[in-house]
């Protein structure tokens, strides 16, 4: 099974432009994501045979001058505007790229009940909060269906842990 249309062994280009253009499958070609930790947009989905597989949309978080420079170079802001927020992510190339998942990934998520507290998930739940099937305590920010901002921990080719990053 996949999940939210990811391509097995394949990246998935997301469409970085504004033609409206059907995102399209091709060929996993580029390099593994080298190891460390990235932020990145993480959509959650299985392998041919069930195993869980992270896309990761690897992007960059900018603030202050930064990011508003790099808002007005991509047209979300005129010049001389501010940002509502001193953050922007900055994401031209928007390609999944799938990773699997070592077998003890923690991946800690931002509580929805106590906004200090967070909360320490293995693989299947954080598959649960993607696809929309969790049922346990409440979690910011996961829309299902939606990739997820987290910095993404990569250790020898595999996700080896994330954390959830704050976005207002």
């Amino acid at each position: 099974m996949v999940v939210a249309g990811l391509a097995v062994a394949g990246a998935m280009l997301l469409g970085d432009d504004d033609t409206g253009a059907t995102p399209t499958t091709q060929p996993f070609t580029a390099q593994p994501i080298a190891d460390g930790e990235w932020f990145s947009f993480v959509t959650v989905g299985e392998d041919e045979t069930g195993a869980i597989t992270l896309g990761v949309d690897v992007a960059e978080m900018l603030t202050g001058d930064e990011a508003k420079a790099a808002a007005v170079a991509d047209g979300v802001i005129a010049a001389g505007e501010d940002l509502p927020n001193d953050f922007y992510t900055s994401n031209p190339e928007k390609v999944l790229e799938l990773l699997h998942v070592s077998d003890d990934a923690g991946f800690t998520m931002l509580s929805g009940a106590d906004p200090g507290a967070k909360i320490v998930v293995d693989a299947q739940i954080l598959a649960s909060l993607y696809d929309g099937t969790y049922t346990g305590e409440p979690i910011y920010g996961v829309v299902p269906g939606t990739p997820i901002a987290m910095d993404v921990t990569v250790n020898d080719g595999l996700v080896t842990g994330a954390s959830e990053v704050y976005l207002p």
